[in-house]
């Protein structure tokens, strides 16, 4: 029996504080899809056809919290995607794909929990060689 390896959903984290409160949530690409999505967005960040970009990311969108003035929940789906400013849409794509491109650390190393050893706080000296009988 093989491995099945999870798919794995991504909570975006963004790094500017004018998006505190903003949760977007996106499941992730296979390697191939992943490759295919930099280049699109290669070819957006340079003036070019960007329609592939957004599908990529519409298609791929589980939820988010984004809302209108009035507080109408914007649909996470392309439409929703296409009514969003330019650089807030590019700024969600960016988070999506360092998180995918985001390697994690490693774990801490785990404490023992315990005290050190009773063994260790005991004196030790050097016998005197024992007396022959």
């Amino acid at each position: 029996m093989g491995y099945v390896p999870k798919h794995k959903i991504y909570r975006l984290l963004f790094e500017d504080a004018e998006m505190d409160g903003l949760v977007v949530r996106v499941h992730g690409l296979s390697t191939g899809q992943y490759i295919d999505l930099m280049g699109l967005k290669q070819e957006a960040e340079s003036g070019g056809e960007s329609g592939e970009l957004f599908q990529y990311l519409a298609d791929r969108l589980v939820e988010w919290n984004v809302e209108e003035e009035d507080g109408t929940p914007v649909p996470a789906n392309l439409d929703g995607i296409r009514a969003q400013d330019m650089p807030f849409t590019m700024a969600i794509i960016n988070a999506w794909t360092k998180a995918m491109a985001d390697v994690p650390a490693p774990l801490a190393p785990s404490s023992t929990g315990g005290e050190s050893s009773l063994e260790a706080s005991i004196p030790m000296e050097v016998l005197s060689p024992s007396l022959a009988s």
